[in-house]
């Protein structure tokens, strides 16, 4: 039996929906990073909520997952679903570790602190929720009331990207962990289902995410409206905003025939699309770390992207297909420029291919948090003091 089996090492994760991941960035990464280190030997409860899971799962992956009912309210649902967590983990599961997801959830923190006193809190942040353009202003100082807590409550912070790290010590004058997120490298998929939406292998750009305003998918329609080669975008999501932001976009399209809106898609359908696309393309404003990118060139698809540290954080600085957020005229160029360079897409196809399998692995982000869970619960055994954060 390994030191892990031996002792009481149980890690207690909140503030995501859950676990078999559906879709959601958050849920992707949990569902990579826990399975992992559920196979190293820790204890992990994943709480998730209802809706998303369904209460006949217990556990994924070797991760047990308790799940428990949340409202479908777009203010409410993350914060109700954490405070019947925390009280679960005060009543029932007792962990060493509590982990909180995402800056909403951090306001119960003081929670987390009267009745787990003993326990050692990790916060992971994936981007700066407040930033973004569907919270109204009550809503978005509750998220940033959440964010302080985040840098002031917890005892190891972790950032996805070296941006958010940058925003937080130069804020919170607090440390933190960067751990980037990771991917796995796919083999070729069958593009078989492509036919069934209308496209052909080759014949059209990607972009793949939830449908909110700060992703701006309205410039990558305007763009593929104008290009003067032919180029089709394939937009796929669905409008996670509650504002009408696809009808938005749907009007914007008017159905013309360079817009093809795929809906949500995943497994097979999702490594399709992903297998076939001549191009990525991504116009956000506002990420942590952004999966769909990583995935993208995990493909060898060249990608186009807009000019912001995540972005150039992933594809380096050395990437010549950026573009400045909201330049439609340059991303028309450039999707013109990718139509008709097929020699240089499968150059920068091959390099981003390279780049994620070297330095954005689940696997290293696993033992990175291994890493710190093993040394936060070695220093919170029985009789000693909470650990000190290292600066």
């Amino acid at each position: 039996m390994s030191h892990r089996e031996k002792t009481n090492r149980r890690i207690a994760v909140t503030g995501t929906r859950g676990i078999p991941a559906t879709w959601g960035g958050v849920e992707r990464q949990c569902e990579e990073l826990y399975s992992r280190l559920a196979a190293m030997g820790f204890d992990i409860l994943l709480y998730a909520r209802r809706d998303y899971v369904g209460g006949e799962v217990a556990s994924h992956r070797g991760v047990a997952v308790k799940t428990l009912p949340a409202p479908r309210s777009t203010h409410l649902e993350a914060l109700v679903h954490t405070f019947l967590s925390v009280l679960h983990m005060a009543f029932v599961s007792r962990p060493r570790i509590v982990h909180v997801y995402s800056q909403g959830p951090c306001l119960l923190l003081p929670l987390v602190r009267l009745l787990l006193p003993r326990a050692t809190i990790f916060f992971t942040c994936g981007g700066l929720d407040w930033q973004r353009r569907k919270w109204s202003r009550a809503a978005a100082l509750a998220l940033r009331l959440g964010e302080w807590f985040s840098a002031r409550l917890t005892d190891v912070r972790i950032m996805v990207s070296n941006d958010l790290a940058r925003s937080y010590r130069e804020r919170f004058h607090c440390a933190c962990e960067v751990i980037h997120n990771g991917v796995s490298l796919p083999g070729k998929a069958d593009a078989t289902p492509l036919a069934a939406m209308g496209l052909a292998p080759g014949g059209y750009a990607l972009s793949v995410g939830r449908l909110t305003p700060e992703k701006r998918v309205e410039d990558m329609v305007a763009a593929a409206c104008r290009t003067t080669t032919p180029v089709r975008l394939a937009v796929t999501g669905d409008d996670a905003s509650g504002s009408g932001y696809l009808e938005r976009l749907r009007l914007l399209a008017a159905g013309r025939p360079e817009v093809a809106f795929t809906g949500y898609r995943f497994d097979a359908d999702l490594a399709a699309l992903f297998t076939g696309a001549m191009a990525f393309v991504t116009a956000s404003e506002l990420e942590g770390l952004p999966l769909t990118l990583l995935e993208a060139m995990s493909y060898g698809i060249p990608c186009l992207a807009s000019d912001i540290p995540p972005h150039r954080e992933v594809l380096g600085d050395d990437h010549p297909w950026f573009f400045p957020v909201g330049d439609v005229t340059m991303l028309a160029a450039l999707l013109d420029t990718a139509a008709a360079s097929p020699g240089l897409r499968a150059k920068l196809g091959e390099r981003g291919r390279r780049r994620v399998a070297g330095q954005f692995s689940w696997d290293k982000a696993a033992a990175a948090v291994a890493a710190l869970y093993d040394r936060a619960l070695d220093r919170t055994v029985p009789g000693r003091n909470r650990p000190k954060e290292r600066p």
